[in-house]
């Protein structure tokens, strides 16, 4: 049952993680800012 409660957070920090990178990437004004800020995810991760 923990095991199963473990996994299932992991899962959901995770898609919390993706979503909120997706939001921000979303938020960018034009294709340059959005490739900044892909690398800027990609550098930090």
């Amino acid at each position: 049952m923990v095991a199963y409660l473990l996994t299932k957070l992991t899962e959901w920090i995770e898609q919390a993680d993706k979503d909120r990178r997706e939001e921000y990437v979303a938020m960018a004004k034009d294709l340059a800012e959005i490739e900044r800020r892909m690398v800027h995810l990609e550098t930090t991760s």
